[in-house]
């Protein structure tokens, strides 16, 4: 009788762990790995950017450049604002008219920089039409492991890819 509750006992614990490794699946839910797919022209945009000559290359890296340099301010006062709503709103009585200021203040930087972008993408687009308003240096938004919107995948890329 011992013998067989050891017995049935070590079953279920290994059939109790081995449930949590197969809960995960492939690619721990985190979507698709590096080197996916890769030989899709449209996935990543790697082969439009590869397309590219050289000076195109260089003029949209500077041009890249450029346009963190003039953003860092900004993105730092985004930042620090949205720190500072974070911690006013873990105070026992947050301040609404204080919260206001910083959400509206918050919303202001937040139109500078997407304005900036749109700067940059429209230069872009005029050293290299090519690549298109959606492609270039970004977030992706893919899905991945079908666990609904995962952050996506990061660097230049077409903007979009969904393995549905």
């Amino acid at each position: 009788m011992k013998k067989s509750i050891i017995i049935i006992s070590s079953l279920l614990m290994v059939a109790l762990v081995s449930g949590s490794v197969f809960a995960w699946g492939p690619g721990k839910g985190r979507g698709m790995g590096a080197g996916f797919n890769q030989d899709c022209p449209r996935y990543g945009g790697q082969s439009a950017l590869n397309d590219l000559s050289k000076e195109q290359r260089d003029e949209l890296n500077t041009l890249r450049q450029k346009f963190i340099d003039e953003t860092y301010e900004l993105r730092s006062a985004k930042f620090a604002k949205q720190q500072e709503m974070r911690m006013l709103m873990q105070t026992s009585d947050p301040d609404r008219a204080k919260l206001d200021k910083l959400s509206q203040d918050l919303t202001d930087l937040q139109k500078q920089v997407r304005d900036k972008g749109i700067d940059f993408r429209l230069a872009a687009k005029k050293i290299s039409p090519e690549l298109g308003m959606g492609k270039g240096f970004g977030k992706g938004c893919g899905k991945g492991s079908k666990r609904g919107g995962q952050r996506g995948f990061q660097g230049q890329g077409n903007g979009c890819y969904y393995n549905n």
